[in-house]
């Protein structure tokens, strides 16, 4: 079968997409779809809906039913992550200098606002195993937000679903989409397998294994990418609001694309050893290097590790 590989950056990174010849049609369906989830959700864009959001804090605000999604699997993450998976960390991440014009300035603090009082909600109460800077009414189609919120621990997670959904929709069933680490792909009947190379923690140049994935997700995530300063990084620790130093590196093989991200990003933050534990309660299959150079591979992470 003869393939065909195209690419844009969007999402903050290069998205590569690999589709046999005969459905090269659906380029631009897919990076059209890439494109305009990035439109309504990035926090770097000001128009975008998730920034509106952010810009309004303290009150009911009107929602899309695809932002409403965002946030309740966001909270769905965060009871089953004890917490690790948190998305209200986006001022933390401004304040360490990750901020939409990538400062890479360590800034001061910012107050949180007070939440409405329980009686303001017209759908059910509020869950004890959720964070209280959200709130949810689905019957109205409206959220409350106290704290600004980032969709980058799932958003290329989601994206991946959004494009292979809609691959799958328009008869393409053998594909391959890398958003920055961040892969699913499926194989035809009549299609080779895609294997996947996990690279290195300590060199981009080198790997570490490989896996086979066919209509699965795989999430990749390490620090190393993205520093700046002394050893700061973007993936922080939900309950430190500092950037985790006890893994280099974690993969996590999922069935959608939002999980895997998910729960790459929620288990690398959480530590080396909670992350071992957690994974064992998640839908997921996971290897993880430790700062110490530990290694942790579940029995049905089915990749071929090189000595």
């Amino acid at each position: 079968m003869e393939l065909v590989a195209k690419s844009i950056s969007a999402l903050g990174t290069s998205i590569e997409i690999k589709l046999p010849i005969a459905n090269s049609a659906l380029f631009p369906l897919c990076f059209g779809e890439i494109s305009r989830i990035e439109d309504q959700f990035s926090r770097f864009k000001d128009s975008s809906e998730l920034s509106k959001l952010n810009r309004n804090l303290g009150k009911w605000q009107t929602a899309s039913e695809e932002m409403l999604y965002l946030l309740s699997k966001a909270l769905d993450f965060f009871s089953k992550t004890d917490g690790n998976f948190d998305i209200t960390l986006k001022s933390a991440l401004d304040n360490l200098g990750y901020d939409k014009d990538y400062s890479f300035k360590v800034k001061d603090g910012m107050e949180s606002l007070p939440l409405p009082p329980i009686q303001q909600l017209s759908s059910s109460p509020i869950e004890p195993n959720k964070p209280p800077s959200i709130l949810i009414d689905s019957n109205n189609s409206i959220v409350f937000l106290n704290k600004e919120i980032d969709f980058g621990g799932f958003g290329k997670g989601s994206a991946l679903d959004k494009a292979s959904a809609l691959l799958e929709r328009n008869g393409g069933f053998h594909y391959y989409i890398n958003a920055g680490g961040d892969i699913k792909s499926r194989k035809s009947k009549d299609g080779e397998p895609w294997t996947i190379i996990l690279e290195h923690p300590d060199d981009p140049e080198m790997a570490i294994g490989t896996i086979e994935l066919n209509n699965q997700s795989l999430a990749a995530s390490a620090p190393n990418r993205r520093k700046w300063g002394d050893g700061l990084h973007h993936l922080l620790n939900a309950k430190t609001h500092l950037p985790a130093m006890d893994v280099k590196a974690i993969f996590i093989v999922a069935k959608t694309g939002i999980e895997s991200d998910a729960y790459a990003t929620a288990l690398f933050t959480a530590g080396f050893e909670e992350a071992i534990s957690l994974s064992k309660t998640l839908p997921v299959e996971m290897l993880i290097v430790s700062s110490q150079n530990k290694m942790f591979k579940s029995d049905g992470f089915d990749a071929k590790l090189f000595k």
